[in-house]
């Protein structure tokens, strides 16, 4: 009996042993471990909606969620939740002016130390997009993040009113100024400004105009310089670019005082107004409504140098998240190009995969491409959106844009709004 006893406890021991092994299989095993929930903290743009939506559905590694939130209230939720260190949220999109501060203070994870942690990982097949849009997610030579959105501003136009007329499409501020004259009607307003938008009037309606008014190498902004030099109004350029806003206000829609990116893409769409310059993505729509068909899309005109700032949105991982690995491997297949594919059928025009951008089909469906093809035809250069390099420059923005504003309706002559801007600016950077 003993002996019987002692063998019936080695077979025990192997038999709770091999169960073990057979449990900790089934747990790792693809076909029977829990899917792991990816959550998003997104935006409200096509491109996000398709995040959540369609490439959600498409995507089988993972689970796939989200919570979309307007532009401002988006990036008041990420400071939150970044620099808290929560665990929420695995993924976040961001507007790419904001993307430093998140690299900065190591809120968002490298992917180069994901992979180099487990070589295993595929590679990102970054080649497969444009590279005006792999700038932003690199920082101190290494990848945080993929684009999601490349965008640029652009000049939309009524081509009728301007036919109509006899009038060339501007490329330069006088052709420009001359052409919102001659178009302004009771009922058509000769082109938009968007005086209520932080975003839209300082980088959209200034920096359009700033942009071609001094030689800016690639890397830089117009706004400060790779030393954090100031160097927006060094050559009198700021107040210039006021003076150019000040010109065409007279032919803007009563009540542009309070337009931002909404007001300005749904005046053009109905009607309302012959020309605006903003950034691409903002007039997402604007041909669903009834002059579908009647608008043309080019780089925006310049004073001196042919020149386009290049932004956009990007995707980065949450350095606090819990799924770093499996976030990672959703970033590489979306590289492969079907997510990107997925945002353009969604109806998304800021485009990052490059196949799509040189596609002509793609351009018909997406004309607001068309500016992007042109910057070939204009020997036009990309630069970086302002001031993406510093960790407040939203707080730099505001200051700027509120300068430019008191120039643009009056209140301050364009050279003391300038002047009064860099000692605002100067102040935020010294801390």
């Amino acid at each position: 009996m003993h002996s019987t006893q002692g063998i019936s406890r080695r077979r025990l021991m192997q038999n709770t042993a091999a169960m073990s092994a057979l449990f900790a299989a089934w747990r790792v095993s693809p076909a029977f471990a829990e899917t792991v929930k990816l959550n998003i903290l997104n935006s409200n743009t096509l491109w996000a909606e398709a995040l959540t939506g369609g490439i959600a559905k498409a995507y089988t590694g993972s689970e796939i969620t989200g919570e979309s939130n307007p532009y401002e209230a988006h990036y008041e939720k990420l400071l939150i939740e970044l620099s808290q260190g929560s665990a929420t949220f695995d993924l976040v999109t961001l507007d790419d002016l904001w993307i430093v501060q998140a690299m900065l203070n190591n809120w968002a994870a490298p992917l180069d130390d994901i992979r180099a942690a487990k070589p295993s990982l595929p590679e990102l097949q970054l080649g497969n997009l444009s590279p005006l849009s792999l700038t932003y997610q690199e920082f101190e030579n290494k990848r945080y993040g993929l684009p999601v959105a490349m965008t640029t501003p652009i000049f939309a136009y009524r081509k009728d009113l301007l036919e109509a007329k006899g009038i060339a499409v501007p490329t330069n501020w006088n052709e420009y100024r001359a052409a919102a004259e001659a178009l302004h009607t009771d009922k058509v307003a000769g082109n938009v400004l968007l005086m209520g938008g932080q975003d839209a009037h300082m980088s959209g309606d200034w920096g359009s105009r700033l942009m071609g008014m001094t030689k800016i190498e690639p890397s830089n902004d117009g706004v400060l310089d790779e030393n954090r030099n100031i160097v927006f109004n060094s050559e009198g350029q700021g107040a210039r670019a006021i003076e150019r806003l000040r010109e065409v206000l007279p032919f803007t829609p009563k009540g542009s005082e309070g337009f931002d990116y909404p007001e300005g893409s749904s005046v053009m769409q109905q009607g309302g107004a012959a020309m605006i310059i903003t950034w691409s993505d903002v007039l997402v729509g604007i041909e669903d409504g009834p002059n579908k068909g009647k608008f043309g899309y080019t780089v925006a005109p310049s004073e001196k140098f042919q020149q386009q700032m290049v932004g956009g949105w990007s995707i980065i991982i949450n350095a606090a998240s819990a799924h770093k690995e499996e976030a990672y491997n959703f970033l590489a297949w979306m590289t492969e190009g079907r997510g990107y594919e997925l945002m353009r059928e969604r109806g998304e025009s800021s485009l990052v995969l490059q196949r799509d951008i040189d596609n002509p089909d793609v351009i018909a469906k997406a004309p607001t491409l068309q500016a992007f093809q042109d910057f070939s035809k204009r020997g036009t250069s990309s630069i970086s959106i302002p001031p993406y390099r510093e960790v407040n420059a939203v707080e730099i923005q505001r200051a700027i844009y509120e300068e430019v504003l008191a120039g643009v309706n009056g209140r301050k002559e364009p050279k003391e709004a300038m002047a009064t801007a860099e000692d605002r600016v100067r102040k935020i950077i010294e801390g």
